[in-house]
């Protein structure tokens, strides 16, 4: 019989791992870089508008995971289930890489401007997408 807890908790300890790297990455930059002046002031703007147009990427790559986690749970404990837990798992991780790519254009325009207001956003936003790969906790045991 095919049990799907194990890859339940591997969904939800591959969210929580990939959001500790995105909140852990920019204050460890920030804790390093600290009071240099920023290598190219003239890109902040620019940097922080693509930062936020990353944002799409991920929304668009969330309708792949979307139906690949309704069509995993769908098959319960048939043969096929192994499969689909399998392109589960691959267009969660696929999301929340596209997830992260505010994140590090934060990071980046940071390294750029020296400015950390427009980091805590792009972090801030990428935190926000990430909640939607987030496996459902009510389906977790």
């Amino acid at each position: 019989m095919f049990d799907a807890r194990p890859h339940w908790k591997a969904l939800q300890r591959n969210w929580r791992m990939q959001a500790g790297v995105t909140l852990g990455l920019p204050i460890a930059l920030v804790w390093f870089i600290g009071e240099q002046p920023g290598a190219w002031p003239e890109g902040a703007i620019p940097l922080f508008v693509l930062g936020l147009a990353t944002l799409f990427l991920s929304i668009w790559r969330f309708r792949h995971y979307k139906s690949a986690l309704i069509a995993a749970e769908a098959l319960g404990d048939q043969p096929q289930a192994e499969t689909a837990w399998a392109v589960l798992h691959k267009h969660q991780l696929l999301g929340l890489m596209n997830a992260k790519f505010p994140a590090w254009m934060g990071m980046l325009q940071f390294v750029c401007s020296n400015e950390i207001v427009p980091l805590i956003l792009l972090v801030l936003a990428s935190m926000g997408v990430m909640l939607l790969y987030r496996p459902p906790s009510a389906w977790v045991k």
